[in-house]
């Protein structure tokens, strides 16, 4: 469970590190190529640490 509170966290700061400067930026084809990435980095992740589980 430890592992899966790290990467959340490591996620979550890069979310919220990068999303900001990218809006703010007015980068909106960033944004969106760098929202799916994310979301498939994380679940990977996830799908990672949960078959480590298994």
């Amino acid at each position: 469970m430890m592992k899966i509170g790290l990467i959340i966290l490591i996620f979550a700061s890069l979310l919220a590190w990068e999303v900001p400067l990218l809006i703010r930026n007015k980068e909106i084809k960033e944004l969106v190529v760098f929202s799916i990435l994310f979301v498939i980095g994380f679940v990977l992740s996830i799908a990672v640490i949960m078959k480590s589980f298994i």
